[in-house]
């Protein structure tokens, strides 16, 4: 497929937009030449460390500009899954940034340590450590519920990838003999939340850098699905591909020129 048609886009950052602290050459022209054919544009992140609010921010720093309801996170999805799944008021415990805990706490859901609580939320962050482990392992071994925000091991920054919410998850799930409810990319509910404020739109695709986030998560949610090589995949990673994409570009400014 050399041309692809769609009037909505769901935009993945990492890896597309950005990587670390610095834009991907041609992301925030390509950003712009969208909006100017009509392409109604929908941000998505499985990174939970930061609020909606401060993803507007960073785009419009880098002359983006957006509004905070068109910014979906993993962390406000998980807060969203979490009150429909338990119901508002329940009791966890959160591993995660501040933005996480304030996102959970906004939709109406207590947070307490883990002895009060009946369930544990995970989100990648810098600051995990033992004593997160700990208390989360006590918690699911009473009985609590485990969810998380992704099972991404990675995202990738200019020097590298780090490690990501399911490389936490991962511990989580061993120490505390469970597995958990993923929300984020590719489980079909943060995509349904994106698609959902589309509206109109006849045509959706999804741009990413992740087979099996961006790709196979969209491709399950009946998405048109574009791989750009600026993050985690490469073309020697398609052959493997669980699910290939329906359109493999270099980066974001190729998809303007691919839009038929």
């Amino acid at each position: 497929m050399s041309a692809v048609a769609f009037d909505g886009l769901i935009v993945d950052l990492d890896g597309v937009v950005w990587l670390g602290d610095h834009p991907i050459p041609g992301s925030v022209e390509a950003i712009a030449e969208l909006r100017a054919r009509g392409i109604q544009l929908v941000f998505l992140t499985n990174d939970p460390r930061s609020s909606r609010e401060e993803y507007a921010s960073r785009l419009r720093g880098l002359g983006v500009e957006v509004d905070v309801s068109a910014i979906v996170t993993s962390s406000g999805a998980l807060a969203a899954f979490i009150v429909e799944a338990e119901g508002p008021g329940t009791a966890v415990y959160a591993i995660g940034s501040p933005a996480l805990k304030a996102e959970l706490s906004a939709a109406g859901v207590e947070l307490r340590d883990g002895h009060e609580a009946s369930a544990v939320a995970v989100g990648g962050h810098e600051g995990f450590d033992y004593d997160e482990l700990r208390i989360a392992t006590q918690a699911l071994r009473r009985g609590a519920r485990l969810y998380a925000a992704g099972r991404d091991a990675t995202f990738p920054t200019q020097d590298g990838p780090w490690p990501g919410t399911g490389a936490v998850l991962a511990a989580v799930e061993v120490a505390g003999g469970t597995e958990a409810t993923v929300v984020g990319k590719p489980e079909p509910y943060i995509f349904d939340i994106a698609r959902s404020l589309l509206t109109g739109c006849r045509q959706v695709a999804i741009v990413g850098d992740n087979l099996a986030a961006d790709i196979a998560g969209g491709s399950r949610a009946g998405l048109l699905t574009i791989l750009v090589l600026t993050g985690t995949a490469t073309r020697a990673d398609l052959p493997s591909a669980a699910v290939p994409p329906d359109l493999v570009l270099p980066d974001l400014a190729a998809v303007t020129t691919a839009l038929a």
